[in-house]
Formats: C-alpha cells, sequence, structure tokens
C-alpha cells in the first residue's frame, strides 16, 4: 500500500512542470516543483522512505539471527571421519636374530550423530568400521554401533534451564519489534506535527501579507489626506515605520514556512534528485474530531497495554526472571548418569561380517556417573546475586514506567482541554478585533480617529488570527501527544500492521 502511495504522490499530475504560485523570497525562486499531499498520504508515504523508520526496520532482522543461533544449540550435529595409514618397519620374531620387514596398512571410518534435548540429555549415535592388514598377524575387519546417553541430574537438568538462553533470543526478538513501533509512531508524530506546521506558517504568510497591504492602504489614505490638508506631515512617520515592520513579519513568516517545508522533506525523504526545492502544499485543513476524546480511564488502559516502551520494560522483566532461573541452576554440582550401549562385529576377511550389525552376539555395556563441584563455587553465585539485583532494578523500572505512562497520559490529556477552550476563546476575540478594526477604519475615514489607533487595531487583528490558527494547531499537537502517550497512534491512523 505504502509502494502505491509512493507512486500517487510522485505521478505526474501531482507534479507539475511549472510552480503555481508567486516568488516571494530567494529561497522561493528555487522550488521547481509543487507537490499537493494530504495528511494520510505524507503518513504512509514517510513510514516507506523516512530515514530512520528503514534503519530501525532492520534491527528485528538483526536480533532474529540471535534468535536462530541460540536455537542451533539443539539442532543435531553429524560428524564423519575416516582414515587410513600404512607403515612399514623392522620387526624381530621370538629367539629369531634376523629383523624382518613388517608393512602394516590399517583404515578406519565412522560416522556419528549427535543432539542434546532441552531436557539435558546428550544422545550419540554411531556406526564404524576399523581393519587392518599385515604380511605377518591375520587380516581382521571389526564393524561397530554404538549409542551413548547422557543425562544431567542436577546442573543443566530440564528445559526451565536449557531454554532459558532461547527465549531471552525470542524475548529481545519481540523488544525490537515494539522498539520499532515506538520509533514509528514516533516519526509519525513528527510528520503530522511538521505537516500542520507547513499549514501554520502558510497561514501566518498570509496573514501577515494580509496585515501589510493594510498597512500600506492605511499609508495611501493618510497620504490623500495629507495632501488635502486634512493630516499633518509627521503623521506619516508612523505609518511608514508600521509597514516597515510588517514587511520585517512577513520576511520571518516566510523564512519560518522554508524552514518547515525543509523539515518536513527530510522526514518525508522523496526519491527524487532535486527533492528539495519540492513546494509542500498541504491539503488538510486543521479539524476537529467528533471522537477525540474517551474517559481519562480510557487512555489510561490504552496506554498499559499499547505503549511500546512499557511492552518493552514488561519483556526486559521476563528476560531477568529466565536469568535468575539460568544462573540459578548454575550453584548446583554436575552429576550426570551415563548408558553406552554398543555391538561389535568381526570378520578375517572385508565381508559382510565385518559391517556393523546389531544382532552380533558381541556387545558392550558402559554405566556410570559424572560429579564435579566447585569449591566454594564463587563464580556462579555471584552471577545468580548479580541476575536478581539486575531483576529487582527491571521490577522497579516497570513500576517507574507504568507512572510515567499515566502520567504522559494524563499531561496530554489536560493539555487537550486546554486547547479545545483555546480554539473558542481565540476565535470569539478574532471575530471581536475584526468589528473593532472595521469600526477604527471608518472612523479615521470620517476624521474622528488617528492612524496610531488603525494601526493597533490592525496589530491586535493580525495577532488575533494568528492565535487563532495557533491555537487549532496546538490542539491536533495536544491530540497527536495523547494518541503517542498512550500508544496508540499507528492504529488510530490506518497503521495495524507495521511490517519489517
Amino acid at each position: 500500500m505504502c509502494l502505491s502511495i509512493a507512486a500517487l504522490l510522485f505521478s505526474s499530475d501531482l507534479f507539475p512542470q511549472e510552480s503555481k504560485r508567486s516568488s516571494l523570497t530567494a529561497a522561493e525562486d528555487m522550488i521547481s516543483d509543487t507537490l499537493n499531499v494530504a495528511l494520510h498520504e505524507a503518513i504512509l508515504f514517510g513510514l516507506e522512505n523516512n530515514p530512520t523508520v528503514t534503519i530501525q526496520r532492520l534491527t528485528p532482522d538483526v536480533v532474529n539471527t540471535l534468535a536462530s543461533e541460540a536455537r542451533a544449540a539443539f539442532d543435531p550435529v553429524i560428524g564423519l571421519t575416516g582414515q587410513r595409514s600404512e607403515m612399514k618397519s623392522l620387526r624381530r620374531l621370538g629367539a629369531q636374530r634376523t629383523p624382518f620387514d613388517l608393512r602394516d596398512r590399517r583404515f578406519d571410518y565412522s560416522l556419528q550423530v549427535s543432539e542434546s534435548l532441552p531436557t539435558g540429555t546428550a544422545v550419540t549415535a554411531g556406526v564404524g568400521i576399523t581393519g587392518s592388514v599385515s604380511n605377518l598377524y591375520t587380516d581382521q575387519f571389526t564393524g561397530g554401533f554404538d549409542l551413548t546417553i547422557t543425562q544431567s541430574l542436577l546442573r543443566g537438568f530440564g528445559p526451565a534451564a536449557n531454554l532459558a538462553a532461547l527465549r531471552q533470543a525470542r524475548l529481545d526478538l519481540e523488544m525490537s519489534t515494539f522498539e520499532l513501533k515506538g520509533v514509528a509512531e514516533s516519526v509519525v508524530a513528527d510528520i503530522e506535527k511538521s505537516y500542520w506546521d507547513l499549514y501554520l506558517t502558510r497561514e501566518q504568510m498570509a496573514i501577515q501579507k494580509k496585515s501589510l497591504e493594510l498597512a500600506e492602504q492605511q499609508l495611501e489614505e493618510s497620504l490623500e489626506r495629507v495632501a488635502v490638508g486634512k493630516l499633518p506631515v509627521l503623521e506619516l512617520a508612523a505609518v511608514d515605520a508600521e509597514v516597515a515592520a510588517r514587511k520585517s513579519a512577513l520576511i520571518d513568516a516566510q523564512s519560518q514556512h522554508e524552514q518547515a517545508r525543509l523539515r518536513f522533506l527530510y522526514l518525508m525523504n522523496p526519491q527524487s534528485e532535486t527533492f528539495w526545492s519540492i513546494y509542500i502544499s498541504a491539503t488538510d485543513q486543521p479539524f476537529i474530531p467528533t471522537d477525540t476524546l474517551d474517559a481519562l480511564a480510557v487512555h489510561d488502559s490504552l496506554g498499559l497495554l499499547y505503549r511500546a516502551d512499557l511492552q518493552q520494560a514488561y519483556l526486559a522483566l521476563e528476560k531477568g526472571e529466565l536469568d535468575v532461573v539460568r544462573t540459578k541452576n548454575g550453584l548446583l554440582p554436575q552429576l550426570d548418569l551415563f548408558i553406552a550401549l554398543g555391538r561389535t562385529s568381526y570378520s578375517e576377511t572385508f565381508g559382510k561380517q565385518a559391517y556393523p550389525n546389531l544382532s552380533s552376539p558381541f556387545y558392550q555395556v558402559v554405566a556410570g556417573i559424572n560429579f564435579a563441584m566447585p569449591v566454594p563455587n564463587r563464580q556462579a553465585a555471584a552471577r545468580l546475586k548479580r541476575a536478581q539485583l539486575t531483576r529487582e532494578q527491571q521490577d522497579m523500572a516497570v513500576q517507574n514506567m507504568t507512572k510515567m505512562v499515566q502520567w504522559d497520559i494524563r499531561s496530554a490529556y489536560a493539555e487537550i482541554w486546554r486547547a479545545l477552550q483555546q480554539i473558542e476563546a481565540t476565535r470569539v476575540t478574532r471575530e471581536l478585533q475584526e468589528k473593532r478594526l472595521a469600526a477604527e477604519q471608518e472612523k479615521f475615514r470620517v476624521g474622528k480617529s488617528i492612524n496610531y489607533l488603525v494601526l493597533q487595531a490592525q496589530r491586535d487583528f493580525t495577532a488575533s488570527q494568528l492565535d487563532e490558527t495557533r491555537a487549532m494547531v496546538a490542539y491536533l499537537y495536544a491530540l497527536t501527544d495523547l494518541y503517542v502517550a498512550e500508544g496508540t497512534l499507528l492504529e488510530r491512523r490506518g497503521v495495524e500492521t507495521f511490517d519489517r
């Protein structure tokens, strides 16, 4: 789906050959194309191309190799050996004083299969054939089959200790997936805020441009009144200063918009040789969703369930518990029970009787135990103590992380309510300032007001417009922060699964 969005974004319809807007700054003169993009398209495209996500996406694959490596401890091992030797030497037999040449040829071939089981059992099975041919002794050929089973009774006994490393590796893989989700959520939040920054700075430019036009219009009216003697020349200084100040404010707004454009392009990382010269036009408008907020307890429970870093903390705690199990097992002495069974066949010729034969009457049975215990086993005791202390740290970290998640959610929740109230307050203020400006302009035209009051009303109206726009964007920022705090931003934006 992301690839299809990428194709859509960079289709010819979205990249006209000529820019559709006028050049206002030196930076804008370098703009070559205009890209109209909606917020949802920007999110999908950013997840596909953002370098931070692209780099982090490889981490689960790297960690997965560690899980495969840990699983390899229980893979069967096949061993094959073969050797041939030939020897020539001088020998004396009995009382004979004259030595003679002894020629001896030997060979030994064997095949073994061994495997370690999670129960602490090691199984080795093998077959082999050996032969000796000489000019003095009778030729001998021997075939054999052997099976050895070793069972750990104390250290290394049972799946709990033997599977701990594999389970920890799988937990690392799960943790890396949550880490990827957290990075993706952070990038999506940055894209959303950068998108609304584009909108905000564009509106600021438009407002400041309109404010400058009002000041220039006021200057023209003042010049006309000076020309007919209804206004002293000294009044023009204040208007000229205001025009200059508003030009400066417009330049600042243009610079802020350019900075927002560059940041958004970096987050999107479009695959284009001239992507820095692309002008981004945000097509979505700020809005207040109808299903914005649930009860605080609902957001709280969502945070405890979906927050990526909290889930990582839970998995780290589980890893610590496995480490305690593994190191506690290391305190036990080694006590292994082993049984070896074998069948041997014999022949003076290299024929069927020399091959391994389970029905051969010749056999071997060996049983015994191995015992070993370091005294006083300081190394194992130190490892266990370290694992227990680390486990205690991780438990406290989970408790602290839980409180931090709840704090983040409550802070974002409070900010949303503040922003909602500010939207209504700034709307009312803007409407009143607009009426005040219209009244002041009308009074100035009939000679009942002065430039200072008109310019002040213009400044207040401009400030109220900016405040209203900022309040709406601040609300959307707060909403994004709440979804990040509870870990549901991807799901709420329609990214229910984030494939590696």
